[in-house]
């Protein structure tokens, strides 16, 4: 939410309460109502789109509304004001509820005025209006609303500010929107707390603060570092997903969460669990020098699911094997025997198409590594094209490699694949 916005959200609902302009403890006489006694319903629609943040429709309902309002049409314009930016008329309209209200203005229009006035940042000017108003009404509910607010702008006001807000509270329990500067400052107490080492403090004011406002994105990034601080990785990550989700940019937050979640299993000696946060780091996009002793660990583990899938490969175990080369791949995805196994598997099931996208993969990045590989990639590459329905890629592949190393150790089964291949074509044409 704008903090312009945010910041006087309070004052102009407490301005337009239906009863009367008085505070507990002030001598401000009652405001009288609209005429006949009621209440214009577009009064509550002018609220409803000013709380939504929508100025156009608050002005075309102010302007049906006229001067109908009393003292709550110019309050209401000084606030629609704000959202379109507009700081002089806004404090324009102020002026023209003083006016209204004459030599003794009630504590909403004084609180009104302390309030836009630190929407502005001009907390000097909020200063002294603030002490001229407790001269005239005395420390009333909606004066120390307006302290509060002033204290959360102020560097360093948080804790004084909260204090002010629940005195505020506590004067008029019904003293509407004081929610969301009370939520804004738990949030900077709690901030507060996390930076000099309290996180458990610190979780219990992002837990103040989300329970007026659950959704607000600061208020569950707070809580989300609090217990990561207290290392309770599983709730943290689940809130820095969800942050993500809803459009909070994260950077390497989420993936440096997964890599210390890591790092406290392993201690623990929760050695698989431990290497699938360093996976979810590495696959969040964390460098292999960023992941440190976690890269080192999940290519160690690579080297060992190779060597534990060729055994279930020669026990003829398929589907173990074929699960040991995924976590090899998993682990260490530039480990290219991991990947060639695993195609292998593929082929033996049959996903012919599965088992090509693997080897052309495999193919590219050794071309481009200059690597050699045990096994003739490109034969293995061929074949699964031409069985799943590909024969011009097959060729393709063949003929490339056949320009490429005329005289190769596998030139001769490349030549003898493709005169096949050329043979089905022109029996196909036939």
């Amino acid at each position: 939410m704008d903090p312009v916005r945010s910041s006087l959200l309070p004052l102009f609902f407490l301005a337009c309460a239906a009863a009367s302009c008085g505070e507990p403890g002030s001598s401000a006489e009652p405001r009288s109502s609209p005429a006949g006694g009621g209440l214009d319903p577009r009064r509550t629609e002018v609220l409803r789109a000013l709380d939504a943040g929508l100025p156009d429709a608050a002005w075309t309902l102010l302007d049906q509304l006229g001067d109908s309002l009393g003292i709550d049409g110019p309050l209401l314009r000084a606030r629609a004001a704000l959202l379109d930016g507009d700081a002089v008329g806004a404090l324009r309209a102020v002026e023209e509820a003083k006016r209204l209200a004459g030599d003794a203005p009630p504590a909403e229009i004084l609180a009104t005025e302390v309030e836009v006035l630190v929407s502005l940042d001009r907390l000097d000017s909020a200063r002294e209006k603030l002490r001229e108003a407790w001269k005239r009404v005395g420390r009333v509910a909606a004066l120390e609303r307006a302290r509060g607010l002033l204290l959360i702008r102020t560097p360093g006001g948080g804790r004084e500010g909260l204090t002010a807000l629940e005195a505020a509270r506590e004067l008029d329990p019904e003293l509407p929107f004081l929610d969301h500067p009370t939520a804004q400052a738990h949030h900077l107490v709690g901030r507060a707390a996390l930076a000099s080492g309290a996180p458990d403090q610190a979780l219990a004011h992002a837990l103040l603060a989300r329970a007026f406002d659950g959704e607000d994105l600061d208020f569950r990034e707070l809580e989300a570092e609090a217990r990561a601080a207290l290392l309770d990785f599983d709730a943290a990550l689940a809130l820095y997903r969800d942050l993500l989700r809803d459009g909070r940019p994260m950077g390497e937050t989420l993936a440096l969460m997964h890599q210390r979640f890591g790092t406290l299993l392993l201690m623990e000696k929760r050695r698989e669990e431990a290497l699938d946060q360093y996976v979810a780091a590495r696959d969040l996009g964390l460098s292999r020098e960023a992941l440190g002793f976690g890269a080192t660990l999940l290519a160690e583990e690579a080297v060992r699911q190779i060597d534990l899938g060729i055994g279930r490969w020669s026990a003829d175990d398929l589907a173990g094997a074929r699960a040991a080369f995924e976590r090899a791949t998993a682990c260490d995805p530039a480990n290219l025997e991991a990947r060639h196994h695993l195609g292998l598997c593929l082929f033996r099931e049959q996903d012919f198409g599965g088992a090509a996208a693997v080897w052309s993969e495999v193919r590219r990045e050794a071309l481009a590594a200059g690597a050699s590989l045990p096994d003739p990639v490109h034969l293995n590459l061929a074949r699964a094209l031409r069985l799943s329905g590909d024969p011009e890629g097959a060729r393709g592949v063949l003929s490339e490699y056949l320009d490429r190393e005329p005289e190769g150790e596998w030139s001769e089964e490349s030549r003898d694949l493709l005169l096949a291949l050329e043979v089905e074509a022109l029996a196909r044409e036939d």
